[in-house]
């Protein structure tokens, strides 16, 4: 048992007299398979301005479909490496709350509500209708209050997150129960701390809310290095036996780690120093072999129907086209100045298409993205430059979305006598901290200098398209 609730990284431990082999627990398919690589679908923050949860299921479906698809080849291969599993620790349903925290665009924003609507179709989408068999398993997380600042004034891996009851129930708490009425048959419990006691050790969450008051019977796991970050970040126990003490009576039943020492490898101490019972373990054992069993794992694979899906479904021309819609669903028209779009081929003489975001197809995808087949990926350079007859492109930023050397000249150089100018713009994931200011709001005042420029160099403004 030990074997199989400390590993949930890199695969568990098999027990060849029971013929059960490994199993990985951490596969992320927020929007696509993060890890192995296929589809990739918009970030969840631009999936949610689609106001569509017919879109979500579309996007979850394909996606459970390349991870099963992948799954059964791996485990023929006996790869059980990260990423490689059936559970999916997707989708993120926390409420959006401070521009601070480092993973606002994997939400679905800042409605309870909503995020509940979202989540019921992710979770409908991903693990499939068949009466017997999961496509693949879902994991709402992080549970609960985790959308604390980032680094600044402290950590994510040890905030502590003061509210109310009130906040509690109306705010945090509805789109995780909706995602547990939904069938998820996982939850993630997040970094955070709520009132003084971390979420993976709060039997006030795992228990008496998610378990007795929800009916919940699937299981917790983790967040990666979480039950570790108990004794490091919040100092709320002293040591991995405590931790582990905490983490089982609060009902965490696997936990996720990179340490090579894991705090559930202290799970034999706990039962053999009776500060656990053995049939709390045993308890904690059994919705984890469950999931195992409803994703098909002990039944001869002729009777699955999901594991006659093949390679040939990822990045399909149908999981592409969805992916297609959804984008183009996901996309928000802020202006539209004297009616410019839509524009047309053949108006145009000279365009310019400037920015950092112009031509950089890792950068355009955002966090977390599944890496996808270059003859699928296009840039705004290689496919808005149809629009001119001759074409001038500048970075403007020294290479990355960070902007700190900015090419003026260049910027100058390039929008001078056009008749169009598109600016790519945005943030990325090249914005670490040490680009942030003490108040933790990010600087990208390098880039609204791009766009001045752009402005200031161009005749008409009515021809100005403001791109993302």
């Amino acid at each position: 048992m030990i074997g199989q609730m400390a590993k949930g990284k890199g695969g568990t431990d098999a027990i060849p007299r029971l013929d059960i082999k490994p199993f990985e627990w951490w596969t992320e398919c927020l929007r696509g398979d993060f890890q192995q690589g296929g589809t990739s679908f918009p970030e969840a923050i631009g999936l949610a301005a689609a106001f569509s949860p017919e879109a979500i299921y579309d996007v979850s479906r394909a996606t459970g479909i390349e991870v099963r698809a992948k799954n059964t080849m791996f485990s023929k291969a006996g790869n059980f490496s990260v990423g490689t599993g059936l559970s999916c620790c997707s989708p993120v349903i926390n409420i959006l709350r401070d521009p601070r925290w480092g993973r606002n665009e994997e939400t679905y924003g800042e409605d309870p509500f909503f995020t509940g609507v979202y989540a019921e179709a992710f979770v409908r989408g991903l693990q499939g209708e068949h009466p017997r068999y999961l496509l693949a398993s879902t994991g709402c997380k992080h549970f609960d209050t985790y959308t604390g600042p980032e680094d600044i004034p402290v950590s994510r891996d040890g905030f502590n997150a003061e509210v109310s009851m009130r906040d509690l129930r109306t705010t945090f708490l509805p789109a995780f129960r909706t995602c547990v009425n939904a069938g998820t048959y996982s939850i993630m419990c997040s970094y955070s701390s709520v009132n003084g006691v971390p979420s993976c050790a709060s039997k006030e969450l795992l228990t008496d809310i998610l378990r007795d008051e929800w009916g919940y019977e699937g299981l917790v796991i983790s967040d990666n290095v979480a039950l570790e970050y108990m004794i490091t970040a919040h100092h709320y126990v002293n040591n991995s036996l405590d931790a582990a003490v905490a983490s089982l009576e609060a009902g965490c039943n696997i936990e996720i780690s990179k340490e090579k020492s894991k705090v559930y490898d202290h799970i034999g101490e706990a039962v053999s120093s009776g500060r656990v019972s053995e049939t709390r373990v045993r308890e904690l054992m059994k919705p984890v072999m469950y999931n195992r069993m409803r994703l098909g794992e002990f039944d001869p694979p002729e009777m699955n129907p999901y594991t006659n899906l093949d390679m040939s479904v990822i990045q399909s021309p149908e999981h592409r086209q969805i992916a297609l819609q959804t984008a183009m669903k996901s996309m928000v028209l802020l202006k539209n100045l004297n009616n410019f779009l839509p524009t047309r081929v053949g108006i145009f003489n000279k365009i310019a298409i400037v920015g950092p975001a112009a031509n950089d197809p890792v950068v355009q995808a955002g966090g977390y993205a599944p890496a996808v087949d270059p003859r699928y990926t296009t840039t705004p350079l290689m496919n808005l430059s149809r629009l001119g007859n001759t074409v001038q492109y500048s970075n403007g930023c020294s290479g990355n979305t960070t902007c700190i050397g900015y090419d003026q000249a260049g910027i100058i150089k390039a929008v001078q006598g056009v008749d169009l100018v598109i600016v790519c713009l945005g943030l990325g994931n090249a914005v670490e901290k040490e680009h942030i200011d003490r108040s933790g709001i990010a600087l990208p005042g390098k880039q609204l200098e791009l766009l001045q420029d752009a402005v200031n160099n161009i005749a008409s403004y009515g021809k100005l398209f403001y791109g993302r």
